[in-house]
């Protein structure tokens, strides 16, 4: 058998795996504590990035198979050339830069074929991320020791090592420069097996006010607004002028200032996320979250993030999705007739007897098209309350000062947890 059919048949093998596997990526971040060592990838980057420039400008070694033999460029300094050295990228790396180049120029060639208004590529002033492609070649990781090996950077000490798994089966990474530090986002695949606390169904009504209304009564809210100091900084970048050192001081702290934002605002992503993963089976509507966007609350969607939450949710756990035409705010959950209630309207009352917060009838309407279930019969089920071992679960895992839990009951009335 000859190398490229070795190939082939492994690419085969692969290909046949991922059928029953699902992709996870988790998040490393390098220990870098000396100064020598943070010089050292800040010159890897700079390289990726004069390497990527290179070859947007030089159709010539545009191509990925003889990427590896680039090992100086040509990079402009003031108003010349200069000659530079690439000594820091291995011969994947460099595939990889070029194969994304490339990617880059398809992509918007079908877009100007499509009808779409496109630019040109420009040369990259800052290059953040370097594809790591093989996994024991270009990257190595050492469990037993919390450290990564990097091709031609050597070994550092990595936090989050713990949190992969030893059944799952690594592949690619990227090395990323973030404003708060370094970071290696590995992915791996895993067996497409999930595993619940329980077979309770829970549905899903995402909103405004209440950014997440669960279908047992329980409402999570949060919203990550703009920091003061995120603002005050924004006035001093308007004030300096381009092209100086505390403009580019001040830009530094601004993307610091937003990551840790955004952080914050993954954080309260993750644990809603978390706590869903402990159901059996989730259903959702499927709302035009983009259109309150572009509307009157996108602030409030812009702040909080849930349309990410929606679209994880979809990607991780398999949940039902129903159209967005199936009527459930404006339904009665107990006899079914039509209600007409305007959006100020936060407490449903129907002539049958039936009083409830409007996202929680909402939520629960969603388990009753599903299940086509009598209403009575939900209750007895107890799908619509909160058990002990729930309430364990919610308190362990959103424990978070910037998420605020709530719970309404069948009277209408809420109660507030944290």
């Amino acid at each position: 058998m000859t190398k490229a059919e070795k190939i082939k048949e492994t690419l085969f093998e692969t290909k046949q795996r991922r059928q029953n596997q699902k992709p996870a990526t988790y998040q490393l971040k390098l220990q870098v504590k000396t100064k020598k060592r943070k010089t050292l990838l800040n010159k890897v980057f700079t390289e990726a990035k004069w390497l990527y420039n290179h070859i947007l400008f030089n159709e010539i070694d545009r191509n990925p198979n003889t990427a590896n033999k680039i090992f100086e460029v040509n990079v402009k300094v003031k108003d010349h050339l200069e000659t530079r050295p690439i000594t820091l990228l291995g011969s994947q790396v460099k595939q990889e830069i070029v194969s994304r180049l490339i990617d880059n120029i398809i992509g918007l060639k079908e877009a100007r074929i499509n009808g779409n208004k496109t630019g040109t590529l420009k040369p990259k002033r800052y290059l953040n991320s370097i594809p790591l492609k093989q996994y024991g070649v270009t990257y190595k990781l050492d469990f037993s020791k919390n450290r990564v090996h990097i091709q031609k950077l050597g070994n550092f000490r990595v936090l989050g090592l713990r949190q992969i798994p030893d059944n799952c089966e690594i592949a690619s990474a990227v090395l990323l420069r973030k404003p708060n530090g370094f970071y290696l986002h590995v992915t791996t695949y895993q067996d497409k097996v999930r595993v619940s606390d329980t077979t309770k169904p829970i549905s899903v009504d995402f909103g405004i006010e209440n950014k997440i209304f669960l279908s047992n009564g329980v409402s999570i809210d949060f919203e990550i607004p703009e920091s003061q100091r995120l603002k005050r900084l924004q006035r001093k970048f308007s004030r300096t002028k381009k092209h100086s050192k505390n403009r580019e001081k001040i830009l530094w702290s601004l993307r610091k200032e937003y990551q840790k934002l955004s952080n914050i605002r993954k954080d309260c992503q993750n644990r809603v996320v978390g706590l869903l993963k402990h159901y059996d089976t989730v259903i959702y509507q499927n709302d035009a979250i983009k259109g309150w966007h572009e509307g009157f609350f996108g602030r409030q969607v812009q702040h909080s993030g849930i349309g990410s939450i929606k679209s994880r949710v979809s990607a991780t756990l398999e949940p039902i999705v129903l159209s967005a035409k199936e009527p459930t705010t404006r339904e009665c959950f107990m006899c079914s007739s039509k209600l007409d209630i305007s959006l100020s309207d936060r407490i449903l009352i129907c002539n049958c007897g039936w009083k409830a917060h409007r996202d929680w009838n909402a939520a629960l309407n969603m388990i009753k098209k599903e299940f086509d279930m009598d209403p009575n019969h939900i209750l007895r089920l107890g799908w619509a309350e909160v058990t002990p071992v729930e309430w364990m679960t919610y308190a362990r895992i959103l424990d978070s000062p910037y998420i605020r839990v709530s719970h309404h009951d069948e009277a209408g009335s809420s109660r507030i947890y944290s």
